[in-house]
């Protein structure tokens, strides 16, 4: 059974299906251009959920997060230059730093009183000492699910702004966040023309539409946002799907209530699962999840190799979680569960790891 790839198993909003249908109904699919509507939609959005006021000609379309990412590193930086991330994360960022051949450095988050944290005196040190051009920051945080408070944003916003450092703001899975805590988008903190902060997200997680490859970069400063589109024309990532551009803006547009729906039955797969493990396995170690629809389990606990680990999930259980070495060679025996399904699958998916370790 499939707990892995963050995406949901559910139908996508009503409203986007049926916006998808009327497209595919107008029989003309060429080249087509990012419409003013559209980029004021996005604007919209992040004013209304994030209390950020961005114009339209801030944000460009892209083909997903990850080569905004791509094409960040390759419009700042050069062959050799250093880029932080703070694992354990999303593997495919850490990869698209190697991949450029970028110079990775790491600021590993610290477990303080069942909470992982962020190490602002380390990170401080690697800025003053190492000098990096940039800083993948993941807000909310994938795998751990931390929701950074705004105390904790203003002073990565700060440290990047006095050691020059630009931050690119990966906050894709902003909008799936639970009371009582709210996402803080960088760009909230970064003042006035926005500075040397790029924020990358997208619909995709939200509405669950990751297969129609849209997102988008948001970067208020001019020079910035010129380096950047620059690099997207050499990258040849310039343009946007006609199916992706049309279910963002139905999900911004007409989506929200269907949005505020699937987060209270998400909360209600969360609560639940965590009432699961701590009754049927009190011994397993595990983060609940402020934000994301994922959850970080900590499987050593229960007193097994990794190996063992691996083993018991995998053909005694016979499900499919994120090994959590992926995320952080310090992080064998952690696996990541997605609980974004329907809560029969949740239900069979519990029960099975409760047999195989009980």
């Amino acid at each position: 059974m499939p707990f892995w790839v963050a995406d949901m198993e559910f139908a996508a909003a009503p409203e986007i299906c049926d916006a998808l249908a009327g497209r595919g109904n107008h029989p003309i699919y060429g080249y087509t251009s990012v419409s003013r509507k559209l980029k004021e939609t996005v604007t919209g959005w992040i004013g209304k959920r994030y209390g950020v006021s961005v114009p339209g000609e801030a944000v460009t379309l892209l083909p997903g997060v990850m080569p905004g990412v791509s094409a960040v590193l390759y419009a700042l930086t050069k062959h050799g230059d250093s880029v932080v991330l703070q694992p354990p994360l999303y593997p495919p960022l850490a990869g698209t730093v190697e991949k450029t051949g970028r110079n990775l450095l790491v600021n590993p988050l610290i477990l303080e009183d069942g909470q992982y944290r962020i190490n602002f005196a380390e990170l401080e040190q690697i800025f003053a000492t190492r000098r990096p051009k940039v800083f993948l920051f993941c807000s909310p945080h994938n795998p751990v699910g931390r929701v950074w408070s705004r105390a904790e944003v203003e002073r990565v916003v700060a440290l990047s702004r006095h050691y020059d450092v630009c931050l690119v703001s990966d906050e894709i899975h902003a909008d799936i966040v639970y009371p009582p805590h709210k996402h803080v988008c960088a760009l909230a903190c970064s003042g006035n023309g926005g500075g040397k902060v790029i924020v990358l997200n997208s619909a995709s997680k939200s509405f669950n539409v990751a297969g129609l490859n849209t997102a988008y970069a948001v970067i208020p400063d001019k020079n910035l946002h010129v380096s950047f589109r620059q690099q997207l024309g050499r990258m040849n990532l310039h343009g946007a799907n006609i199916f992706g551009m049309t279910a963002l803006e139905a999900a911004y547009d007409k989506g929200e209530e269907w949005l505020d729906a699937l987060l209270s039955y998400l909360k209600g797969n969360r609560d639940y699962m965590a009432e699961r493990l701590s009754s049927e396995l009190p011994r397993l170690d595990y983060f609940i999840p402020e934000g994301t629809y994922l959850f970080w389990l900590n499987f050593n606990t229960l007193g097994f190799s990794p190996g063992q680990i691996r083993e018991r999930l995998i053909y005694r259980a016979g499900v499919g979680l994120n090994d959590g070495v992926t995320f952080s060679p310090e992080h064998d025996g952690f696996w990541r569960f997605n609980f974004a399904v329907p809560k029969t699958m949740l239900r069979k998916g519990i029960d099975r790891i409760v047999n195989a370790f009980a």
